[in-house]
């Protein structure tokens, strides 16, 4: 009995020959490398950009601070901002936010949804009456730039947002509305 042959005799895949395979091959990890390659070892015009070595250096830099607003102050400055004002108003002031009503006003809401989520509990209104209606993207309700009108409302605090500026100004409208 003749011995067994113990080559390995697989078929080309697909009935390929292998080099096709091995050009593929080739030319997917030549372009992994490419693509791969600025995010490793990024050039001077990539210092403001979001590579690898640049989120390690962040990384230590957030580890670095300890207090969450100026942790914040590196990463979205409105979180800052919004976090801020959360240690600096006592939980139960009324906060009113102007300049949010209307198509005009639609891409504001972001500066809303920020406040109203760092400011909970404390109530944040966008319309004098409380019943504000999202309308994909923009916002229906009753507006109010009066600080008269708004402390006889119930606010104590009053953000306003005026039409020509993202700048928020801070108007406090009774003794709790005051930042300390």
């Amino acid at each position: 009995m003749p011995p067994p042959n113990r080559q390995n005799k697989t078929p080309p895949v697909g009935g390929l020959p292998p080099w096709p395979i091995m050009l593929v091959t080739l030319l997917i990890g030549v372009m992994a490398v490419w693509l791969a390659w600025p995010q490793v070892f990024p050039g001077p015009d990539q210092a403001n950009e979001i590579t690898l070595p640049n989120l390690n250096q962040r990384a230590s830099a957030l580890r670095q601070t300890t207090d969450p607003v100026e942790r914040d102050k590196f990463c979205v400055p409105l979180s800052a901002y919004a976090r801020a004002l959360d240690r600096a108003l006592p939980p139960d002031a009324r906060v009113f936010l102007s300049g949010m009503i209307g198509k005009d006003n639609g891409p504001r809401g972001g500066y809303y949804f920020f406040l109203r989520n760092y400011l909970f509990p404390r109530e944040v209104e966008i319309s004098l009456d409380g019943k504000a209606v999202y309308h994909e993207g923009w916002f229906e309700g009753v507006p109010c730039d009066s600080p008269a009108e708004l402390r006889t409302n119930g606010f104590d605090l009053l953000l306003l947002m005026p039409t020509n500026s993202n700048e928020i100004q801070i108007i406090p409208l009774t003794q709790k509305g005051t930042p300390k």
